[in-house]
């Protein structure tokens, strides 16, 4: 617990030189770029950057990888939970073995154990941290293997799946879902599988993913996160604690958005008032945030703070 002891100092010292408004992830230290969107075939992302007088310094930990570079790299464990000898579908516990701090997304999907799961939280789990549990939901109704595969990284859950686990919290209407594509494409799959259905999808367009992946390379820093659009809707706002929280996201976020624009998408042609009217109802002030997102949303917290946002359209 020795890291998080020391972060734990660092913002107790930090706070004595900046002010409460760091607290907020609102207007007051976010600027949304309403007229610098990133444009793309069926899919615009308008930045959200924190403005540079109140930038949280050391709001969360610069050093953090993703959930997808741990597991390749074999420094996360991801273990089922078992009760009389049955695996728990619903949660599954976690041991970071690594030295960095690693970023678990709300949304990512995580292939093998007993069943393919969705990830219904986000969390960083400290380095050499273990015993850390999450919550899942299966994306694979009819499979049980008695013997557990390995676990492995297998992408993002496209933002209307995401948005249907985060705004029902009920296992019954993602495999409802599921099969409804599954049935509206015409295809069969012996275990209902959301991987089967989306890699048809992912040949992924890499034209979209080399696209927005170039324009934030070259892109100023500072960035709290990403509206996405498609169509005359937004696809949902995504926002962090700190930059470097939001740069280790963006290509799990950029893989879900592309999923969706792919999957029912069309030119984006949303007005500024449409748009500004979700901006204000998420943005304008706590009290507004909190009562936007318990209807369209949810608010994930580290160490008391605030460091995911994600809000659907």
């Amino acid at each position: 617990m020795f890291y998080k002891r020391v972060i734990i100092g660092l913002f107790c010292f930090c706070s004595l030189f900046v002010t409460e408004v760091q607290a907020q992830l609102t207007y007051k230290t976010l600027a949304v770029e309403f007229d610098s969107g990133w444009t793309y075939k069926n899919l615009t992302l308008i930045p959200i950057r924190f403005r540079a007088e109140v930038y949280p310094l050391i709001y969360f930990p610069a050093k953090v990888i993703s959930l997808r570079e741990a597991l390749q790299n074999g420094k996360l464990k991801i273990k089922e939970l078992y009760f009389q000898n049955d695996a728990q579908v619903r949660t599954l516990s976690v041991e970071n073995t690594g030295d960095n701090f690693v970023l678990i997304e709300n949304g990512e999907i995580i292939s093998g154990g007993k069943q393919d799961r969705m990830i219904a939280e986000s969390k960083i789990i400290y380095p050499k941290e273990k015993d850390q549990f999450i919550s899942v939901f299966c994306i694979e109704q009819s499979r049980w293997d008695k013997r557990a595969k390995p676990f492995r990284y297998a992408g993002n859950g496209d933002d209307d799946l995401k948005r249907i686990m985060d705004l029902t919290n009920q296992q019954q209407f993602i495999w409802r879902e599921i099969d409804r594509r599954l049935t509206m494409k015409g295809q069969v799959s012996k275990t209902s599988a959301y991987l089967e259905l989306n890699n048809n999808n992912l040949s992924l367009d890499t034209s979209y993913i080399n696209f927005f992946t170039k324009r934030m390379q070259v892109s100023d820093s500072l960035f709290a996160g990403f509206i996405a659009i498609t169509d005359t809707a937004v696809i949902s706002c995504e926002v962090f604690g700190s930059t470097s929280l939001t740069t280790t996201s963006f290509n799990s976020m950029l893989r879900g958005w592309v999923s969706s624009a792919l999957l029912n998408g069309k030119k984006p042609n949303v007005s500024f008032r449409k748009l500004k009217l979700f901006t204000d109802a998420l943005f304008e002030n706590e009290d507004k945030q909190r009562i936007f997102l318990q209807k369209h949303g949810k608010v994930f917290y580290c160490e008391k703070q605030i460091f995911h946002i994600v809000a659907h359209g």
